[in-house]
């Protein structure tokens, strides 16, 4: 499939006139523009012939189609709208299914490029296309924001919900022994304010702008929605003698050039009552040097063995983590609502964890 650039508000509204974009069963027919008919401020006004009915619609073109944007285009061509005689339509290049259900549940018209729409007359029509995928890709766009580094600004507003800056949460991500580059921050913030989930607002009395979270529960069902387990290159598993707070100790003086932290499976003690296995679970970004340093303090077994290591490259493990060499919070809850039915019980434990002190900033 090929994935084109994003066309223009303007490219949207001449792809309409040259009749390039359908939606069957509808003929449709651009009767003015904004630009041949001042008097009217909408982008378009189409006529849809089905048999011997037809509808007049006002549209709005918007080349966005994020929440937000979504949001904004209703309101905007709702304010031109006349049913019965013209009713509101949108135009964008993509309608995932959840932007159709947004149309629908506020009977709104919506068609993209791509061949999904929903087309509404309140009590006598509705007309409902999806499953054709998007072919437009937005220049700037990282393609998940939910994953890798980039998923360390979603997570970062879990754990502080306001910034009067991108700048002042790259430093937080930074304090946290994260690493994303500021262009990279600036991207995904957008992309949250375009999801509804932050808003950038101007500070009341003042010049200032601040970042703040508005849908901590959202966010945090985003990440869970997107996540993919990391990536452990290679495991050790041996034995020790040392108690678990003895050996997280041992651990803890292998050397800041080796990250360690307990898996988010291993955390769960921390945050949520749930029955814990022997053996210890840890993420190192090192293995050999994490063997070598142990010593004595760690036997190489299969036999009666208590303790794995498991090799970890990516970022997100080790980022927040927690005195004793516990994982984040935000981490262990995305490890056990991934797992299997009882680990997903014990994460509704560790997800009011995460949401409580969130909502007791917000009240």
């Amino acid at each position: 499939m090929e994935i084109r650039k994003t066309p223009s508000e303007e490219e949207i509204v001449s792809l309409l006139i040259r009749g390039e974009i359908c939606f069957p069963p509808f003929e449709l027919e651009v009767e003015q523009t904004e630009a041949s008919a001042r008097r009217s401020q909408a982008d378009a006004v189409l006529r849809f012939r089905w048999r011997n009915r037809q509808y007049r619609f006002v549209a709005e073109c918007n080349r966005l189609w994020t929440p937000k944007a979504l949001s904004q285009l209703v309101d905007q061509v709702r304010r031109y709208a006349r049913p019965p005689e013209y009713y509101p339509l949108v135009v964008t290049p993509y309608l995932p299914d959840a932007r159709l259900a947004e149309l629908e549940a506020e009977g709104v018209s919506g068609i993209d490029l791509c061949g999904n729409g929903v087309v509404v007359i309140p009590n006598e029509l509705l007309v409902y296309r999806t499953g054709k995928p998007n072919r437009f890709r937005a220049e700037a766009e990282i393609k998940n924001v939910f994953r890798g580094s980039s998923s360390l600004v979603a997570r970062v507003f879990l754990l502080v919900p306001k910034f009067g800056s991108v700048r002042e949460a790259e430093r937080e991500i930074e304090s946290r022994g994260g690493g994303v580059v500021l262009a990279t921050v600036s991207k995904v913030c957008k992309t949250l304010e375009g999801l509804l989930v932050i808003e950038n607002t101007r500070v009341k009395g003042t010049a200032a702008r601040q970042l703040k979270l508005l849908q901590p529960e959202k966010l945090l069902d985003l990440l869970a929605e997107n996540y993919v387990a990391p990536q452990v290159t290679r495991t050790l598993r041996g034995k020790t003698r040392l108690a678990p707070d003895e050996f997280r100790a041992a651990l803890s003086r292998v050397g800041e050039e080796v990250r360690l932290v307990q898996t988010g499976f291993g955390s769960v003690g921390s945050y949520a009552v749930m029955a814990k296995e022997p053996m210890q679970y840890f993420y190192c970004s090192n293995l050999d040097a994490t063997h070598d340093a142990l010593g004595d303090a760690f036997e190489p077994t299969d036999r009666f063995a208590n303790v794995s290591l498991g090799e970890c490259k990516d970022d997100t493990v080790y980022f927040d983590r927690r005195a004793g060499l516990v994982a984040s919070p935000v981490q262990t809850y995305l490890e056990l609502v991934t797992g299997d039915k009882r680990s997903q019980e014990t994460a509704e434990q560790v997800r009011r964890t995460v949401l409580t002190p969130l909502a007791a900033q917000k009240g």
